[in-house]
């Protein structure tokens, strides 16, 4: 790289004309140290796009089983089944929690994903998410809620890779099946990072990062809108990071499916034993320079996904609070009863985090906040 200064320089006059960043030029921003000028011309870019708004989700985490047969070295939260805490919920046992979320705390979106259980049929996913359009249509009918509606956002590429190969049936036709029970976008999960030799060591037995641009083109193809996700902070480099991203831009170039960019800091576990036994190889968590660099440098990169969402369950609600002047425009949701990135380490997890927490932590850094889901429609409350 050229001296920082020459290069921030140039790159501010490309971020002004709208012109696509290049590899080296992502490269040559994770090189700079100046994540404070990286952050303004993130922020530029944020602005244009969303102005003033700050978008926030009341969302329920719905973790149905932890029983998974692919054990990811980073993961505490998977275990095989008749290990002692293996768990799978029946369906009147998710439908009940989802009801009782709704009465407690009047959400507006069900966030659904869980190990891959290969005991797990494609017969438990459809009446899952039928119960659920059932639930829907009952709120909908009786105006509950405010009139705000019942978003069902489910399943990452890695469960429906899983469910095909179980069902012998193709992407395309189980994503079909699920999409008429009433599954109304997925998540961006599985991605982590798509370098084959870095998945090599922290996911061996995951789909490959090109399956998992498959499921989410499929889906796309279809008309189910989803999010994309990176982990970072582990055993990959700058160079994985930007490939990463230009991997997602490509896609959105061919299908403008995804909604969202979630990057997501690595986060040491809180056991050290069994599959999560990565964090005897990564020293320790990401930093928040990091963290605010990553967040700025993606919002940069992906010039056609329309949000950068920070993960408050991971970094904390204060370092998300400041990414929101670092090119992040959604906050993301309160990520209630959330199981996974608990148990991985995250700041706020399980317990999750209440709108007004939300609300505040936005006004208090001078923007307006937007209640919304998955679809990004500004909601009336």
């Amino acid at each position: 790289m050229d001296d920082p200064r020459h290069f921030l320089s140039k790159l501010h006059s490309k971020v002004v004309t709208r012109e696509r960043l290049s590899l080296e030029d992502g490269l040559d921003l994770f090189r700079s140290p100046d994540v404070v000028k990286i952050g303004d011309l993130a922020q530029s870019v944020r602005r244009r796009l969303h102005g003033n708004t700050v978008y926030y989700s009341v969302n329920f985490h719905l973790n149905h089983t932890n029983v998974c047969d692919t054990r990811c070295y980073f993961c505490a939260f998977s275990r095989d089944a008749g290990d002692p805490g293996a768990y799978t919920l029946t369906v009147d046992e998710i439908e009940t929690r989802v009801r009782e979320a709704l009465a407690r705390w009047d959400i507006n979106e069900v966030h659904i994903v869980g190990g891959h259980n290969p005991a797990l049929r494609l017969d438990y996913y459809t009446e899952m998410i039928r119960r659920l359009r059932q639930i829907k249509k009952e709120r909908a009918g009786t105006g509950e809620g405010k009139n705000v509606p019942l978003f069902i956002k489910a399943f990452s590429a890695t469960e429906i890779n899983g469910i095909a190969k179980r069902e012998g049936l193709g992407i395309r036709e189980v994503l079909e099946i699920l999409k008429q029970a009433g599954l109304d976008s997925m998540p961006g999960g599985g991605a982590e990072i798509f370098s084959p030799e870095v998945r090599r060591k922290i996911c061996p037995r995951k789909m490959s990062g090109e399956e998992w641009i498959t499921v989410h083109r499929t889906a796309h193809e279809l008309g189910i809108p989803t999010n994309a996700t990176m982990l970072y902070g582990h055993l990959e480099n700058d160079h994985d990071r930007v490939e990463h991203m230009l991997k997602i831009r490509a896609l959105q170039d061919e299908t403008g499916g995804f909604q969202a960019f979630i990057p997501l800091p690595y986060c040491q576990p809180r056991s050290k034993s069994g599959p999560a036994a990565l964090s005897r190889s990564v020293p320790g968590e990401t930093s928040g320079y990091l963290d605010l660099k990553v967040l700025s440098i993606a919002r940069l990169m992906l010039d056609n996904v329309p949000h950068v969402r920070v993960h408050g369950a991971a970094t904390g609600l204060k370092l998300a609070q400041a990414s929101l002047s670092f090119g992040v425009d959604d906050i993301g949701g309160t990520n209630l009863d959330e199981k996974i990135m608990r148990e991985s380490g995250g700041a706020n997890g399980e317990k999750g985090l209440s709108p007004a927490d939300l609300v505040r932590y936005i006004e208090s850094a001078g923007y307006t906040p937007c209640l919304t889901d998955s679809s990004y429609a500004g909601l009336q409350v």
